[in-house]
Order: structure tokens, then sequence, then C-alpha cells
């Protein structure tokens, strides 16, 4: 293309001023295939920061707007980044979708399944890109660590793995912020679902696909919430604990327990055993491998990440590694943001698309329904709508 792709960033909360990070960074370096002609967000004062932001580190002051309609009326645009809370993703994605305009939409792509199939269809009419604000995946440690895992095999046979994050949590709930994420019916879920997906897709990214989940979830602490959104008060109704198995189909078992209101003693552990040793995640949340891994074989001898991406990045040819890692960065948020450009630069499909989105949420969403039914469920027949029981009341609310 040889006109710069003229984008908007539609939602401009936390998330998406990371995202700014991101193309600001990449602007820095001289990647001019892009300009932001506009901001959209239902808080003004929000959407005005982001313009006063851009308009300091770039000289160029984009279009304001508080709906999406009116952005899609007024605002001349080719592209749009997507952050809203998940409730709302499907609502923004579908109107640029029918327009033909590419949209990368903050993770999990959708509040449920089918809002995410929604937002697929109306991609798949128009032709239009949909990305995946998925970041972990690219982040230097994480490559790393499936290179070790499945290139290198350096730990032999991945056998079983045991992540824990247990401690107690402070969130503010009293902040926009955190208060959606409080209530199942703007979320979609609690920590599972917001944070977790991250874990899932990597657990599917580096180990393949989950025949059945087994969960028991809990929630201790129910404070009462400022619904946003028009939801009034409303009771904090998303766990904040869980203790969870998959079990994969090439025979990996993984033990996954979090909780934010286990008061004493923290856990902070993620070990991933195989055939020939196992590999200490450095990640203390759920961004599996997002700093790598520590390497301890059958002999004891150990091997620091550093040692392991050092090997890693020398088999890497250089194209790779550009493509990989752009202008060198390796954070993840602006590799996504770089991804997003090029793929409607190229016209070519984005490293984390809609599919992959869809198999993340459906594990994530597999949990759910497990507690809910009290057995193990197949992430597959959440996927395909077969079970979708404490779906249902998100989808008859949003009229989904």
């Amino acid at each position: 293309m040889s006109d710069r792709i003229k984008l908007a960033m539609i939602g401009c909360g936390g998330m998406a001023g990371a995202h700014l990070t991101g193309y600001e960074k990449l602007l820095e370096l001289g990647y001019d295939k892009f300009q932001i002609e506009a901001v959209c967000d239902t808080n003004a004062k929000n959407a005005r920061a982001f313009a006063d932001r851009l308009e300091n580190s770039t000289g160029h002051r984009p279009e304001v707007f508080d709906t999406v309609k009116g952005l899609l009326k007024g605002g001349k645009i080719d592209a749009a980044d997507i952050g809203t809370p998940h409730a709302f993703h499907h609502t923004t994605a579908i109107p640029c979708l029918r327009k033909g305009i590419p949209v990368m939409i903050e993770k999990p792509g959708g509040i449920t399944i089918k809002a995410g199939k929604k937002i697929m269809a109306a991609a798949e009419k128009s032709g239009a890109i949909v990305a995946i604000a998925e970041q972990i995946r690219r982040c230097k440690g994480a490559r790393v660590m499936e290179w070790v895992i499945n290139k290198a095999k350096m730990i032999g046979k991945p056998c079983f793995f045991s992540m824990e994050v247990l401690g107690d949590q402070e969130f503010n709930w009293k902040s926009y912020a955190m208060a959606w994420r409080g209530l199942k019916l703007l979320g979609g879920g609690g920590m599972m679902y917001d944070a977790g997906v991250h874990f899932a897709d990597m657990m599917l990214h580096v180990f393949g696909p989950v025949a059945e989940v087994q969960a028991d979830m809990r929630t201790f602490y129910t404070p009462m919430l400022n619904g946003p959104a028009g939801l009034g008060k409303q009771r904090l109704d998303v766990e904040d604990t869980w203790l969870a198995t998959l079990r994969f189909e090439s025979g990996l078992v993984g033990h996954w327990s979090f909780s934010r209101e286990a008061y004493g003693y923290k856990v902070r552990t993620g070990v991933y055993y195989g055939t020939k040793g196992s590999l200490r995640d450095r990640q203390e949340w759920m961004h599996a491998f997002q700093f790598g891994a520590d390497l301890r074989g059958k002999d004891g001898k150990e091997i620091k990440y550093e040692k392991l991406e050092k090997q890693y990045l020398k088999q890497l040819s250089k194209r790779k590694a550009d493509r990989l890692f752009p202008y060198g960065l390796d954070d993840g948020i602006s590799n996504e943001c770089w991804d997003f450009i090029e793929a409607i630069d190229k016209q070519r499909q984005p490293e984390v698309e809609g599919v992959a989105a869809l198999k993340a949420k459906a594990l994530c969403y597999a949990f759910y329904e497990s507690n809910l039914a009290g057995k193990p469920i197949s992430p597959a027949d959440v996927e395909s709508g077969k079970v979708s029981a404490y779906q249902r009341p998100i989808n008859q609310y949003w009229k989904i």
C-alpha cells in the first residue's frame, strides 16, 4: 500500500494505553506504514487524553468520537484496534467488519463463543481481517520456550505440569477498570477468563489440543460493585479461586490452580515435567513462559534461561528474527501491533486470528461449564456450542 493505513483506536482505557505505547514505539523506530487518525470512547475524557498524548508524541492529533456509529460515519479509517471491555467486542467489531474494515480485538475476542462466532461470520462475509491481541506467545521468552519444548525437545516428551498461583491480592473494585471485571455480564467470567485466556492460548500453542478439563471454582469475596454500563449496583459474581485439571490429547496432564483470596503462605510456581527433565517458569502469574524458564535435566544439571535464549537466537535466520521481533522489539504488544499493520499491508492472515481465539476461549469456558455441571467437559463441545449453560445468561442479556 502506498498510503499510510488510517487507524482508529476504539476504547481508550488501560489496555488500549498499552497498545498505544506499542504503536508509539513503532513510529519512533521509523515504522511509518500507519497513522492513528481517530480515537473513540464513550468516556470523552479518555478519548481526549489519547488524542492529547498522540498529538504530543507524533505531532498529529486524531479526530475524537464517542460512538462507533459516529466514527464510521465521520471518520476516514482503514483499520480499527478495539480495546473495549469484553461485552462490547462484538458490538464494536461487527459494524467495522461489515464495512470491510480490518480489526484487531483485545483478547478474548468476544465475551462468549457465540459472540466470537458472530465476529468471524461478519469477517468472512466482508473478507476483512480479524486479528486478536494475544501478546504472550509473541514475547521472546514464550518463543524461546516453545522452541525448547517442541523443536529442541530438551525435556523430552512432556508428561505433566503444575501451575499454582495462590495468595491474597487486592483489587480496586471501585474503579471502572476493575468493576466490569467483577461482573459476569461484562467480563464473561473472572480471572480464569480475563487473564487465564493467556495461559489457555499458550497451552494450546505449545502442547496442542485439550481433550477434557475438570474444575472446582469458588467465590469467597463478594463486595457490592457500582456496575458500569448501566448495570447498577450488583454483587461481584465471578470466581476468585479455582483448582483444575487439563487432560491433553497427547497424554499430557496438567494441574492449574489460582486464588487471590489465599491468606498467609503464598505459592508461586509453574513447573513442566518431561521424560528428560523439567522447566521452571519464571512467570509468577498466568502468562506462561512470558519471561522464559530455567531447565534442569535428569542428571541434575541446570541450564539458565539466558543460555537457552542464546541458543534459540543463534539458530534463527535473520529473516525469521526480523519477522518475530520486528525492529528488535520483544515485548509482545509492540509485535502484535506491527503484525496487525503488516497483515493489512500485505493482505495476509495475522499470527493470531479469530479461530485461535475461539479455541482459547472454549478452553477457558470449559472450566466454567465443568464447575457448573460437576463433571469433566470437552473444550470441543464448548467450541461447537453443544455445551453452553454457563454462557447462556450472558448471551441472553446481550441478545447474542
